[in-house]
């Protein structure tokens, strides 16, 4: 046994296809991603009912959280504008009032700091809470009337706090146990409780007291300037998207499957002519009754190309099996004559040994006949295959074939010649595809036949004349069809099986080329041109 040599830098291959001896691990393809496995998997409908749902989740949510979010600050702000107008009132009252309240029932809490920094007790205000000054410095002198400033009062920073306000405010709460101080009570805890942990907005107001209010000897009259605070919490904010909150954790989820049962639905409604499409196709093909056409849809979308392009294939195919049907029928039809003809003659043989040896001709001639349709309906029953890439020189084809050709009866004349036509191909295919053409001339000329070879476009033109009865227009085409053989082509036919312009033009396709028949009224005959396309480095 002959030993195997492997080419250096490449490894082995073992007898089993796809395979090597090397352990080289081979990276997985992307068809063969688990995940993407399990997806295709899934049907059409669940597919695009899941895909859909995601993608409504992720739009649902994102509008869900911009929305809560635009609420919230949108909310938070007219409080602040509210806060501010309170604020100003606030500093309008106490810059004209002689009285000090004890607590004053306000929406949010308040504190005073003058232009120093120090912390003053202001009218109106309950309590002046110890440590929240220096979380609120005093605005700027050049400040305005409305000055805001948002203050983030963290956990560290108020976790002492959290401890000296409740005993800095139970002193001065309402006492008794009358509903009235129990409400005033629970509603100032819930402020100082608001102020502990939370990023609150520092509302400002400025005003002057009267030099009559002004006690502080560090003052000069007409100099004694307070910035009121109001501290707004984010309560109303939080309260307005806590009302959002139920309906968007429900109505996102609810929405998202909304539009996956839309698109379950969709698709699968949009898929119905699909599943038409295939039942036909299956019907058809379990019946073949190739007669039969896919519905097509009205909506000129890819389902209706996918309809229209079954519809072609099925009429390629029933062409298909209608040109077997008949090639079978015909192929049948001349086998038989042959058949017949060595069947007669070798029953002759037998009846009648005096006549041996002109039966045995006869036989030989019928089997030569038998041999070559046999030959061609193998030919035309072989796939086809891609052009070979040799280059054959048409003129020095055409020479030979004229030089055999002229001893048979009728001279070849060889018309315009080139010094050498190169093209692509099979050389023994196209000496074939010539002689067929040369054949079918002989058999129809009156008097002679003529070849010619010229240039034409980006290639080569082969004309093989015959100066016998011109084609009808209806047969220029139908003679390049298997089996056909004219009526006056069969009275004079001594060889023909019907098969040599058909392997003529096959040949031709086979070569990229094409194959054509034409009349040249009102001068007798018909000429075949043969039209092959020339080398790249043809000049």
């Amino acid at each position: 046994m002959a030993e195997r040599t492997v080419p250096p830098g490449r490894p082995e291959r073992s007898g089993r296809p796809g395979r090597t001896n090397d352990k080289t691990p081979q990276p997985p393809t992307p068809a063969h991603h688990p995940r993407i496995g399990v997806l295709r998997r899934v049907p059409t409908e669940a597919r695009a009912a899941i895909l859909a749902g995601l993608a409504a989740s992720i739009v649902f949510t994102a509008g869900a959280w911009w929305l809560r979010g635009h609420v919230h600050d949108e909310t938070l702000r007219q409080t602040a504008q509210l806060a501010a107008v309170q604020a100003r009132t606030t500093a309008a009252t106490e810059a004209t009032t002689d009285q000090t309240h004890v607590y004053e029932q306000g929406f949010w809490p308040k504190i005073e700091i003058d232009d120093s920094g120090r912390l003053h007790p202001a009218v109106g205000i309950a309590v002046t809470l110890d440590g929240l000054a220096e979380l609120l410095p005093p605005a700027p002198p050049d400040a305005g009337s409305a000055w805001t400033r948002t203050v983030t009062l963290s956990a560290e920073r108020t976790r002492r706090l959290a401890q000296r306000w409740p005993a800095q405010i139970e002193p001065a709460l309402p006492k008794g146990n009358d509903p009235a101080a129990e409400t005033v009570r629970e509603q100032v805890r819930m402020r100082i409780d608001r102020l502990l942990h939370r990023d609150l907005t520092a509302v400002a107001a400025r005003y002057t007291l009267p030099d009559r209010r002004c006690t502080d000897p560090a003052d000069a009259p007409g100099r004694c300037r307070r910035t009121v605070y109001h501290l707004v919490p984010p309560d109303d904010a939080d309260a307005a998207v806590a009302t959002l909150d139920v309906p968007l954790k429900a109505g996102v989820p609810a929405a998202a499957l909304i539009v996956a049962a839309t698109a379950w639905i969709t698709t699968r409604r949009s898929l119905r002519p699909v599943e038409a499409i295939r039942a036909q196709v299956a019907d058809i093909t379990d019946t073949t009754d190739l007669d039969r056409r896919v519905p097509v849809p009205v909506a000129r979308d890819r389902i209706r190309a996918l309809a229209e392009t079954t519809n072609t294939t099925l009429n390629h195919l029933e062409e298909a099996a209608e040109r077997q049907r008949r090639f079978v029928a015909d192929a049948s039809h001349e086998l038989r004559s042959p058949l017949t003809a060595l069947h007669t003659q070798l029953e002759i043989a037998l009846a009648h040994p005096e006549h041996l040896t002109d039966a045995v001709h006869d036989a030989l001639r019928a089997t030569v006949r038998l041999r070559r349709i046999t030959d061609d309906l193998l030919y035309l029953a072989r796939p086809d295959t891609p052009g070979p890439g040799d280059t054959v020189d048409l003129v020095e084809i055409a020479h030979e074939l004229a030089h055999e050709y002229g001893h048979r009866g009728h001279p070849v004349v060889l018309g315009a010649f080139p010094e050498e036509a190169p093209a692509r191909g099979d050389a023994l295919q196209l000496h074939r595809l010539l002689r067929n053409l040369l054949d079918n001339a002989h058999r129809h000329a009156t008097d002679r036949v003529t070849l010619t070879v010229t240039p034409h476009g980006h290639g080569w033109d082969i004309s093989v004349h015959n100066d016998g009865t011109p084609l009808a227009p209806e047969d220029l085409e139908r003679v390049f069809e298997r089996f056909t053989r004219l009526d006056e082509a069969r009275d004079r036919d001594t060889g023909g099986s019907g098969l040599g312009l058909a392997i003529a033009r096959d040949i031709a396709h086979r070569h990229h080329g094409t194959l054509t028949a034409r009349t040249h009224h009102p001068h007798p005959g018909t000429t075949f041109t043969l039209h092959l396309p020339a080398t790249h480095d043809a000049g």
